[in-house]
């Protein structure tokens, strides 16, 4: 299992192995030295005092702060690194500590006094931590190709999370693609019982230390811009913590731009920025603008140009070093690895900035479609799919299709929303042989356990919308991939807009603050921004670092494709004649969205073909 995941950590490797009342305990760690790069931050770590041992991916950025308090209650610190700040945590406050960590973590510690084995994730999830358990006892890991590699269990594959996949383009969590593992759920942490067998170790229930927070009143509006001004700042400062190089990721968009701008206002040294582009095709590189902004903060920048021979290579090794399929992640595999080419182990990343300040159509046209339907409700079902058809003669099949069905959603934020974001029709999905209700899914293609309704509670349309992209596309998807395809090239890409204290604060805000105003996405944001940024960004539409995929994969990748699509087709996870459509469908219209949908099809055949066939 260690081996598994070289990759995400080549600097060093412990295990260590501990008989327990019943059975045994192995922990084993592969680290990425960013704090503290002496041999006093291996892993796994113990507290002489306790004789707790921990495991531990992610950062910490409070720890200079929980360390200056715990050593003022007596701990003593052998180290430089927040790895022991956890363990020193733990001793004083117990499982209490994890609602006081403020940073990125999955937490595997091995309390010996209690004989207890505690497993916490970050309350976003932007760090990954799988389980699975069966007869022979419990497994965790930080990959699903780690738990799969410890040839424990059979690696049956999970149709629940087929049809997560087929529906939004990522598997919805806690289901993972092998009917035998899980994810641990944002926010929460369990404790397993090392007195009991190794065969009695299922997972016990979670305990949740942090849940999306309520609105409250808000400031006054100037207020809450001074607040949020520091905020960022003091996000931003504590993000840029490490004892090895780190850069910025910089396009010409507001959110990479903000934090470029407070970098270099907080760091102690020259910041660092970084841009790719595609050679290739110059009419979609952001580089002009993002150099630009660079040279107005007086940072060292570095423009990194692409080739087509070489991202089309990076495109095979993205093929293979999928940890799940996913639609998305290309991107992130090309721009990390572009990057720590240059010597950069840390990346700090504006993911984040869209969900929590309103940056997607969807803040503007989910409530728009809601009123709508709303009052289109003595409209017959019949004449509004009809109107929809009409409406959308010269799209592609699947857009026509997914306006027949938005016009008959119940006219409600959570279904618009997840309808909106779907990848694959209720249509098209039966075509597949999938149904819902006979996969225990409710009419979302969420599994119950996931389901948002109680995080919606008391909050207007744009604010439900930001928990729902929050915790749905960013937690699934986007935050998934900048982990694993970061990772895969030995690089931590961290997410400053998601700093605790400062989500904390935003989610409480009123929905109107997060809608587009005059053109302007993200309208918080740029006001609490504005005179501090390159002007010429106002004007500039949302983009980013694109690849013509659609294009590829009807020239160069086509016979690539074609084998993964006929993979998927004699795998019997679906219909292969509905399957095969979808490949028909994209020849037919190359230009649209549906390239979308086949190249989905195509990532899960790479991942069949990987680890499928061995388990």
């Amino acid at each position: 299992m260690v081996q598994a995941m070289t990759h995400r950590g080549p600097d060093d490797e412990g295990l260590e192995s501990f008989p327990v009342p019943g059975g045994l305990l192995q922990l084993g760690q592969r680290r990425l030295s960013i704090l503290d790069l002496s041999a006093a931050g291996h892993q796994p770590m113990t507290q002489p005092e306790t004789g707790n041992w921990l495991v531990f991916n992610g950062e910490i950025y409070n720890y200079p702060q929980l360390r200056a308090e715990l050593a003022g209650a007596g701990a003593c610190f052998r180290s430089r690194c927040d790895t022991e700040v956890i363990l020193h945590a733990y001793a004083r406050w117990g499982a209490a500590c994890f609602e006081r960590l403020h940073g990125m973590f999955a937490i595997g510690l091995y309390d010996r006094g209690r004989q207890r084995l505690i497993l916490a994730r970050d309350p976003l999830g932007i760090k990954p931590l799988y389980y699975a358990a069966g007869p022979w006892g419990l497994a965790f890991a930080s990959e699903l190709r780690a738990l799969a590699a410890s040839g424990l269990f059979q690696g049956t594959l999970d149709r629940r999370a087929l049809a997560g996949l087929l529906a939004y383009g990522a598997v919805q969590q806690p289901l993972t693609l092998y009917a035998q593992a899980r994810l641990l759920e944002p926010g929460t942490w369990v404790e397993i019982d090392l007195t009991q067998p190794a065969g009695n170790a299922a997972l016990p229930a979670r305990r949740s230390f942090w849940r999306f927070p309520a609105p409250q009143a808000p400031d006054e509006y100037r207020q809450a811009l001074e607040t949020l001004r520091g905020g960022l700042t003091d996000a931003v400062r504590s993000h840029l913590l490490s004892d090895v190089p780190l850069g910025v990721f910089l396009s010409s968009g507001l959110d990479s731009s903000l934090l470029a701008t407070l970098s270099a206002a907080t760091a102690a040294e020259t910041i660092r920025t970084f841009t790719v582009g595609f050679a290739d095709h110059q009419t979609i590189d952001e580089g002009p603008i993002a150099a630009e902004t660079a040279r107005l903060l007086g940072v060292e920048h570095h423009p990194i140009l692409l080739g087509e021979a070489e991202v089309l290579h990076q495109t095979e090794r993205y093929l293979l070093a999928l940890d799940q399929p996913t639609l998305d992640g290309l991107n992130t595999y090309i721009i990390a690895g572009a990057v720590r080419a240059q010597g950069i182990k840390v990346a700090l990343s504006g993911l984040g900035g869209d969900e929590l300040f309103g940056g997607y159509p969807s803040f503007h046209q989910v409530p728009r479609l809601a009123r709508w339907l709303g009052g289109a409700a003595l409209v017959p079902p019949a004449v509004r799919r009809e109107i929809a058809g009409l409406a959308f003669r010269g799209q592609s099949k699947a857009q026509r299709q997914k306006a027949r069905e938005l016009v008959t959603t119940p006219p409600t934020v959570r279904h618009l929303y997840f309808r909106r974001r779907r990848l694959f029709s209720d249509h098209e999905l039966a075509a597949f042989g999938l149904s819902p209700a006979a996969l225990g899914l409710d009419a979302d293609w969420l599994p119950p356990e996931s389901s948002p309704a109680t995080a919606l509670d008391g909050l207007d349309p744009q604010a439900a919308i930001s928990v729902l992209e929050s915790r749905f596309y960013m937690g699934n998807m986007l935050l998934r991939d900048a982990d694993v395809f970061g990772m895969a090239h030995g690089l931590e890409i961290r997410v400053p807009l998601l700093d605790r204290p400062l989500l904390d604060w935003v989610y409480t805000l009123p929905g109107a603050w997060r809608t587009p105003r005059g053109g302007q996405n993200k309208p918080l944001l740029a006001d609490a921004m504005a005179g501090r940024l390159n002007p010429r960004l106002q004007a500039l539409p949302k983009r980013g670092f694109s690849l013509p995929q659609a294009a590829w994969m009807a020239g160069p990748l086509r016979p690539r494709f074609e084998h993964l699509m006929e993979l998927v087709a004699a795998s019997g996870l679906a219909e292969p004649a509905a399957l095969r459509e979808v490949w028909r469908d994209f020849q037919a219209d190359q230009g649209g969205p549906t390239w979308s949908r086949a190249w989905t099809l195509g990532v899960l055949g790479s991942w069949l073909d990987q680890h499928a066939s061995s388990h």
